[in-house]
């Protein structure tokens, strides 16, 4: 009796997780690209008008508005229909930065046929110095054209806390790092809902290849 009790359980336990693995992923964020994310998530264990038992909520980037270099504001909420493609830098940077927008230059070039539902931004770390005027000299110095790339200013400090715990990159200011700060060279893949969902080497051409591969898979994704 015990055992047949036993086995009646746990064919309800098996049930029970069978059944939810189709709600694994948020209502906001399913999607059949097989691509991670990336960030720390929740699980619901109340139904609300949202969501049901079982769901994931994961980590969405938080709301931003920042300067662009035509002196205008640009909020996430302007792009949230879009998928993000992102990198912080300074346009003073004496090492990685230059290489770094080449690269992105290559990432956007290769979505060119996308560039309707993909936005490239380039976040300021150096905002005291990077001023909207200065942003134009640097876009006009690495003769970028495209019309879906944004480089953005804006509080310092809130830029740093953005690229940490918003896109979980490596930046802060340091003396001892070339031109004052150090940061990370990754490229960072966000969703149409904000999700973060890759991190690649922006230096790494193999890693470009996979950013530009996962990229398709999201904005070709029905």
């Amino acid at each position: 009796m015990i055992s047949k009790i036993y086995i009646f359980i746990l064919l309800i336990v098996v049930t029970f997780i069978l059944s939810n693995c189709g709600n694994s992923k948020s209502q906001e964020g399913g999607d059949n690209t097989g691509l991670p994310y990336i960030g720390n998530h929740d699980i619901v264990y109340q139904a609300t008008d949202e969501y049901e038992v079982g769901d994931t909520i994961f980590y969405k980037v938080p709301e931003f508005e920042y300067l662009t270099q035509d002196s205008t504001f640009l909020s996430s909420k302007d792009i949230d229909d879009q998928v993000w493609i992102v990198k912080f830098f300074f346009s003073y940077c004496p090492t990685i930065c230059p290489p770094m927008t080449s690269a992105m230059k290559e990432v956007n070039s290769a979505l060119s046929e996308y560039s309707n539902d993909v936005t490239f931004l380039s976040f300021s770390i150096d905002p005291d110095r990077d001023d909207p005027k200065r942003l134009r000299k640097y876009i006009d110095r690495h003769e970028i054209t495209a019309d879906n790339w944004y480089f953005l200013t804006g509080n310092e400090a809130a830029t740093h806390r953005l690229g940490v715990e918003g896109f979980q990159l490596l930046i802060n200011a340091d003396e001892k790092a070339p031109g004052g700060f150090a940061h990370s060279p990754n490229f960072v893949l966000v969703d149409e809902q904000q999700h973060i969902r890759g991190v690649y080497d922006g230096l790494d051409q193999e890693s470009r290849k996979q950013l530009i591969k996962d990229a398709k898979k999201l904005l070709s994704n029905e």
